[in-house]
């Protein structure tokens, strides 16, 4: 029995570090934590939920290019930090990687200001990936 249950105890040891989220690199893969069907307007909200903290963000477009001006990232703690990010953003593609100010931020929100290129059927959607 004392041989079961080691036995046991060894597999799930081994299970647990052949199943990490994080690559052997050290790396953090990218996760999405938000998206959002923007409508058009020059600003959107788009909340992230969760309690998790991250170091870098990311915002992704997909549907239809949009022409961004700015992200405004809001915290748990009451502050945020205003990041330019003027640029052309073609369907499928994405803002470069945004570093967070401080060691590790818990985001609540992120604000975009952007305009739409292309009026019609298609909307963008936006995808807020965080590491």
């Amino acid at each position: 029995m004392k041989h079961v249950i080691l036995a046991l105890a060894a597999t799930a040891v081994a299970f647990a570090g052949a199943t990490s989220a994080v690559p052997r690199d050290g790396r953090h893969p990218w996760r999405t934590v938000a998206y959002k069907t923007v409508n058009g307007r020059d600003t959107d909200n788009i909340p992230v939920r969760g309690t998790a903290r991250y170091r870098q963000l990311k915002v992704c477009v997909y549907g239809a290019p949009i022409n961004m001006r700015d992200v405004d990232v809001f915290f748990r703690n009451g502050r945020h930090q205003d990041i330019g990010t003027r640029s052309l953003m073609r369907a499928g593609s994405c803002t470069r990687n945004l570093d967070l100010r401080g060691h590790s931020r818990d985001v609540t929100r992120v604000r975009l200001k952007y305009a739409r290129l292309r009026h019609g059927w298609s909307r963008p959607v936006v995808r807020v990936m965080v590491r």
